[in-house]
């Protein structure tokens, strides 16, 4: 990614009434800008405002259209007062060659909430309205904003949600969405319904009657044991979907509550949501699997192109070799003539006389021409080139990879939503009230009974398995047998070379990545850490567990501090996997750390997370001075947040370098 802040403008957010232009610029040598400002000042509605202005919601978890009525807390109160309406946030940047100017006006007239525009230009088009989302998820999607957009909250609370049960398995999911491996998972389901299809096909195509009715047999055991698993999934679902039911009547009996009302809400709109992306995942994935199903031979159009390109070059050697052998065949006419006498027969003048040094010529021109004859067995093959390039299929792949892209997104989104309710959902069970904490209870059971169905829906699959092996093998044996049609042999091979090719690259995949995100993390970990010999680094499980690994054995504890350490490792490697290079933007990162490990934080862990670091720290965390100190010329921008008329809803940036 290529992506940089350029500027900041602001109108009116916050306290801050007008900051013109906030220069961002930053090159390799001096990637990091600094903002100054105390407890207060205004870092977090600076923080705020960038978000807003890309997405939106000034808070992280919510939608725009969530945000819209609380817009009016981040409207600048004096100019209200002064009888300004407008709220108006604007960033530059540049992103893969090109030049983004993105605003968004927030409009207060009248008694009803604001009404919030958006304009946005790349070089100088002007994107419709219903595109800007789009255009901005393209450079700086919403759903990894946590990986480059991130404050000190979610820094004590990132370490945490992995070593949460529900939180960690949505993670997991996450980065392994990001990568593609459920795109894999759902492609080998439709592998095996296309190969069940196939043999059945193949059976009843069998000559051979007794050959025919032992595998019709083996078919027959087969579907009945899928029909047997399927029958069993079904129970478990209709039995989680009633635990679901009964869940979201305990959700309507929380929403009675008045004090929960709010979340009751943003829990039924987030189930709404998660809905819908559930529908959009389910069409995408048919999509997918009518493309495989009418694309079967696309994975094969790299070999087909390297035939045909063969092919032809065959064919053109062909035709030259016989353009050689026409113009050979001419030089012996013209010889023979010239020996016998005669005329030319292009200009009619009279041959020269025939020497010694004609007859050689013709000597050698008739050996060059059998040599020629000899080599040339067979001419062009036009036929098969023709056949080969009708065969090749270059538009399936494109359209899957495109398909794939827009289930990760919706899958994205899927976790980010589901990461949200699970929040909701906390707050409802901690509450103090006894009957919340009784409903809370209830909802807590139900969600237990639901995840009991999950790892009961998860060990089904761990069948499923089972009878696809099964199933390659009774095509194995079907290919074997005689009497079976080319045609259908050929595609059951196919499918089943497929379906073992994408089963060994899921595992292999996702224990690569895996194995990376440690990696990235316990090398970063190393180098932010006092006394890293002290430790052996951090361990991933593969249900994504973190742990912190030392000389002694794993698991150990450690501080507020170390834990935010973690937690920094983690989003820096996470990053890495999800968002290579471009900006990141931090709210006081550095609140829970000693100064050894602040200096190894912006000297070490900042500069791997991209091409842009801007930090907004109060004195607590990082001086002005120490930032020289520590950063020098690391630092390409530098300001400080002031309070000029020692208002509290007035606020001013100035540049410090």
């Amino acid at each position: 990614m290529s992506l940089q802040f350029e500027s900041l403008s602001l109108k009116n957010f916050g306290p801050y009434r007008e900051i013109d232009s906030l220069q961002l610029q930053t090159n390799p040598e001096s990637p990091i800008v600094l903002i100054h400002g105390e407890n207060t000042l205004g870092k977090t509605s600076l923080f705020r405002a960038l978000r807003w202005c890309l997405y939106g919601a000034p808070q992280a978890g919510k939608k725009a259209s969530e945000s819209v009525r609380e817009l009016n807390e981040y409207m600048n109160r004096p100019a209200l007062a002064d009888g300004e309406t407008d709220m108006q946030v604007a960033i530059k940047f540049t992103a893969n060659g090109q030049q983004f100017n993105l605003t968004r006006t927030a409009r207060f007239a009248g008694g009803a909430g604001p009404s919030v525009s958006a304009d946005l230009r790349i070089d100088s088009q002007v994107v419709q309205n219903a595109s800007i989302d789009v255009e901005i998820g393209r450079q700086l999607h919403p759903q990894i904003s946590e990986f480059f957009l991130f404050d000190g909250e979610l820094l004590r609370d990132f370490y945490d949600r992995l070593n949460s049960d529900r939180e960690r398995d949505l993670l997991k999911q996450s980065i392994e969405s990001v990568l593609g491996i459920p795109a894999l998972q759902r492609a080998a389901i439709d592998i095996g319904v296309m190969t069940s299809d196939v043999l059945q096909r193949q059976a009843k195509a069998m000559k051979n009657k007794k050959e025919a009715e032992s595998t019709q047999q083996r078919l027959l055991k087969l579907m009945s044991r899928q029909e047997s698993l399927d029958k069993d999934r079904a129970e478990i679902e209709k039995a989680r979907r009633k635990a679901r039911s009964d869940l979201e009547n305990v959700n309507e009996r929380i929403a009675s509550v008045e004090e929960l009302k709010a979340d009751a809400r943003e829990m039924e709109m987030l189930e709404t949501l998660i809905k819908d992306s559930e529908a959009e995942r389910q069409r995408l994935s048919e999509e997918m699997r009518t493309l495989l199903a009418r694309g079967w031979l696309a994975p094969a159009s790299a070999k087909l192109s390297a035939a045909l390109t063969r092919v032809k070059a065959q064919n053109d050697a062909a035709q030259q070799t016989q353009g050689e052998i026409g113009t050979a065949r001419d030089r012996v006419d013209f010889l023979e003539k010239q020996i016998q006498g005669g005329t030319c027969p292009t200009c009619h003048q009279e041959l020269p006389r025939p020497d010694a040094a004609t007859q050689q010529e013709l000597t050698n021109v008739k050996a060059e021409l059998q040599r020629l004859v000899d080599e040339a067995s067979t001419g062009p093959d036009l036929q098969r080139e023709r056949r080969l390039g009708a065969l090749i299929d270059t538009v399936t792949i494109t359209t899957y990879q495109d398909k794939q892209d827009q289930l990760n997104k919706v899958l994205t989104a899927l976790y980010d939503r589901n990461r949200r309710l699970s929040t909701v959902k906390d707050r409802l069970k901690d509450n103090d009230a006894a009957r919340i904490r009784q409903l809370g209870n209830e909802q807590e059971r139900l969600e237990q009974a639901i995840a009991r169905y999950s790892d009961q829906l998860r060990k089904f699959d761990v069948d499923q398995e089972k009878i696809n092996s099964d199933q390659k093998r009774l095509a194995g044996v079907l290919r074997r047998l005689s009497g079976a049609q080319p045609t259908l042999a050929a595609e059951a091979f196919f499918f089943e070379y497929i379906q073992d090719l994408i089963d060994r690259t899921i595992g292999r995949y996702r224990e690569r990545t895996r194995a990376e995100v440690e990696q990235a993390a316990t090398a970063m970990f190393m180098k932010l850490i006092r006394d890293p010999e002290g430790y052996d680094g951090i361990q991933i499980g593969h249900d994504y567990r973190v742990d912190l690994v030392g000389k002694h054995g794993p698991a150990m504890k450690t501080s507020e501090g170390g834990r935010q350490l973690i937690a920094l490792s983690l989003i820096g490697a996470l990053k890495q996997a999800a968002v290579r290079g471009g900006p990141v933007v931090l709210d006081s990162p550095l609140a829970r750390l000693d100064l050894e490990h602040r200096e190894n934080v912006l000297l070490r862990w900042v500069p791997e997370l991209g091409t842009q670091a801007i930090l907004l720290v109060q004195s607590g965390e990082l001086t002005e001075q120490q930032a020289q100190n520590i950063m020098g010329s690391r630092v390409g921008q530098a300001y400080r947040i002031l309070r000029p008329n020692n208002d509290p809803e007035e606020a001013t940036i100035e540049r410090t370098r």
